[in-house]
């Protein structure tokens, strides 16, 4: 074990190989297990029975709760055995009981998990994710492959996203979920299959936005979805209309982005938009 400065307080009972490197004031508990390549940040506390193990990195006053499991082999079948993959954990992350988050598939791939995020317990990333800052995954919660969470999204309890999907900032996914194609910003999705219902207007007021920007995001969302317009036409709309603000952009750019298609809103989803 290398520690870059004093401070370290590792359990007698935790198996820490000699070369993974413990920052100062990091406290490793009972029947831990860290492998040859890890580093953990500063003040950050391995609970006890927590496994990390490959090239993985846990960020400065993180709090990991017991039987987690970070950065251990891709379940994916195209994995190949000795390939190099990453794992990165930001700072002050929250990552409770049971929590597994894998390591990337192909050489030099990274799964990435942001800042100030809280995975509840069971929660699941898997390989190749990218996970932002101040995002909730609640009791699990699944991600498939290659899915990307943006800042301050919240996946609720249950819920699965498809491989590959995206979870807009500040978006919400409601609880026992299916998505299997991308949720944009600034909204809630729900369902079996999942589809964008109304704007996240107590998510975007944790993010820090105002009054003027939920109401233009929901009119932004009412014109994509509510009129009797091709996508083509009300993106252009709202583009004339309020293209200059970045949180508009941020909504345009999913959807010009996206590759699995958008969790568009069904039938029963005009009523309730009707007079929010």
């Amino acid at each position: 074990m290398r520690a870059r400065s004093m401070g370290v307080s590792v359990d007698k009972s935790a198996v820490v190989d000699p070369r993974a490197e413990l920052g100062n004031g990091c406290i490793i508990g009972p029947f831990c297990t860290l492998g040859p390549d890890v580093k953990i940040g500063e003040r950050t506390h391995l609970h006890s029975h927590v496994v990390v193990d490959g090239h993985t990195t846990i960020g400065t006053d993180c709090s990991v709760f017991p039987f987690v499991t970070l950065g251990v082999q891709s379940q994916d079948q195209k994995h190949i055995e000795g390939t190099k993959t990453f794992t990165k954990i930001g700072d002050r992350n929250t990552i409770r009981e049971y929590v597994s988050i894998h390591s990337a598939t192909e050489e030099d791939g990274v799964t990435e998990v942001g800042d100030d995020c809280a995975l509840l317990a069971h929660a699941h990333v898997a390989h190749n994710c990218n996970v932002g800052n101040k995002v909730v995954m609640s009791h699990a919660a699944t991600l498939g492959g290659h899915v990307v969470i943006g800042d301050f999204a919240n996946i609720a309890g249950l819920s699965a996203v498809h491989q590959f999907c995206h979870v807009g900032r500040a978006a919400m996914v409601g609880g026992m979920a299916r998505v299997t194609q991308d949720v944009l910003p600034f909204t809630i999705a729900e369902g079996f299959r999942a589809t964008m219902r109304v704007v996240n207007k107590v998510g975007m007021e944790r993010a820090g936005y105002d009054d003027v920007a939920i109401r233009e995001v929901r009119l932004a969302f009412r014109t994509l979805f509510m009129r009797e317009l091709r996508l083509e036409q009300a993106v252009a709309e709202v583009t004339q209309k309020l293209g200059h603000r970045e949180y508009i952009r941020t909504l345009l750019d999913a959807i010009a982005s996206s590759q699995r298609g958008l969790a568009r809103p069904d039938s029963d989803t005009l009523e309730i938009n009707t007079d929010t």
